[in-house]
């Protein structure tokens, strides 16, 4: 497996994560990997189409899913038309029950192609407060038990996404 390094872009700086020149003078500092990011709260990934982001989140969620964590991987465009259980497999949906009893147990959200939902003309706020009421308010209450990981191509423009 291709081991990926990823870099933080500042808040300031998202308009100029297209510019060569910028893009250039992140190569210049290491970067995180997988390990990283799995240990936070939220990761949004941004790259071109193409360059294997589904493919990555889907290896990652599988990996997390046999070790035995509780990961998921949503379709965006789904999740903004279809409540959560019904995207879920019959032992996944098992997985989540667990999980939501759990007084500590963490689970991954992985949020896929923000792309396809805007071609379906989806709502991204629709989707997240499906996930939101799926979750039971869980995110908010404890802070390590639910962590979302966001996977998104190709990059949206500085403001679409909330905060």
């Amino acid at each position: 497996m291709i081991e990926r390094y990823f870099k933080d872009i500042p808040a300031g700086k998202i308009e100029e994560s297209e510019s060569h020149l910028f893009l250039a003078s992140l190569g210049l500092s290491p970067g995180k990997t997988w390990a990283d990011l799995l240990k936070s709260k939220r990761v949004l990934i941004l790259s071109e189409a193409g360059s294997g982001k589904t493919h990555e989140c889907n290896k990652q969620a599988d990996l997390l899913w046999n070790a035995g964590e509780t990961a998921f991987r949503l379709e965006l465009a789904t999740l903004a038309t279809t409540e959560l259980r019904s995207m879920l497999e019959i032992e996944q949906e098992e997985r989540f029950d667990r999980w939501l009893c759990s007084q500590s147990e963490i689970a991954t959200f992985f949020l896929d192609s923000y792309d396809e939902l805007k071609l379906s003309l989806g709502s991204f706020d629709l989707a997240l407060k499906r996930l939101a009421k799926s979750i039971a308010g869980r995110l908010d209450r404890a802070r390590p038990r639910a962590h979302r990981r966001l996977q998104l191509h190709p990059a949206p423009r500085a403001g679409a996404l909330p905060a």
